[in-house]
């Protein structure tokens, strides 16, 4: 790892660049989105695993957070053991409108070609958007999802869908090309909120009680199952995130993994 001082210096000016190019769009390219993705991997024993697992950070987050928080461990314990990869998509990625292509190009279609017949994404907070999204265009290359109290869009859109009653009730307008968290929504209530025979990755999601988007968490995992949505106390934070990392493994690990990626394109 790194010296902790760097560490703590690049999640800080993450944290600031983030807040000036959210508030500033002409300013974003101070927060570049440079290509390829810079990658960090990670296994469980010499021999390759059939099944990826592709980590999300958050905001603030750097390459490491995942490894210090001792994510990679926890899988490596699990009863399936899988390859990971975290990809330093930050927000200059979302910013820049870039993080499917280069996911894609960088990450998921190399993974596909060199054998990996199950790929997962994990994302955090603005991962967890960037993960969903992914999997919105691209449904046939995930067959799980792994989300940590996702952002899931501003306060008035999820104001807007609880107002309705629930997703399941809600009755979007026009959703522009350029509106992705109301078009994500739409996408949600399709394949989750409603009977639908449309291919849809298997969700986990888990979230902090006090977490600024609980409310929003809460909508999607009324369609969930039970059992694949984790509720601890906690807030927005490393802390809740592990110990909802730990429950959502063990889960995962009870259940029979879903089809591979050839049986799921041909079922």
């Amino acid at each position: 790892m790194k010296p902790t001082y760097s560490y703590r210096l690049r999640r800080f000016r993450r944290t600031i660049l983030f807040g000036v190019v959210r508030r500033y769009s002409a300013f974003k390219r101070i927060f570049p989105a440079t290509a390829p993705l810079a990658v960090q991997r990670f296994d469980c024993g010499e021999e390759r695993a059939s099944e990826l697992m592709i980590f999300l950070p958050g905001v603030g987050d750097v390459l490491e957070d995942f490894e210090r928080n001792r994510f990679m461990e926890a899988v490596c314990a699990s009863k399936r053991p899988a390859d990971m990869v975290v990809v330093d998509v930050h927000a200059g990625y979302y910013f820049h409108a870039s993080v499917l292509e280069r996911l894609h190009e960088d990450v998921i279609a190399p993974a596909r070609a060199s054998g990996h017949r199950s790929i997962w994404l994990v994302g955090i907070s603005l991962g967890g958007f960037g993960a969903l999204l992914y999997a919105m265009e691209n449904t046939q290359d995930i067959q799980g999802l792994m989300l940590l109290a996702p952002y899931l869009g501003e306060r008035t859109l999820i104001a807007e869908i609880a107002t309705a009653g629930a997703l399941r009730s809600w009755q979007p307008d026009e959703v522009a090309i350029g509106d992705h968290a109301r078009r994500l929504w739409s996408w949600l209530k399709r394949v989750y909120a409603t009977s639908s025979d449309r291919p849809a990755p298997r969700v986990y999601l888990g979230y902090g009680n006090r977490d600024s988007f609980a409310r929003g968490n809460a909508l999607l995992a009324e369609y969930l199952p039970a059992d694949r949505v984790f509720i601890v106390p906690g807030g927005h934070d490393w802390k809740t995130w592990r110990e909802l990392w730990r429950a959502m493994l063990a889960r995962r690990d009870a259940e029979p993994p879903p089809p591979p990626l050839e049986l799921a394109q041909s079922s």
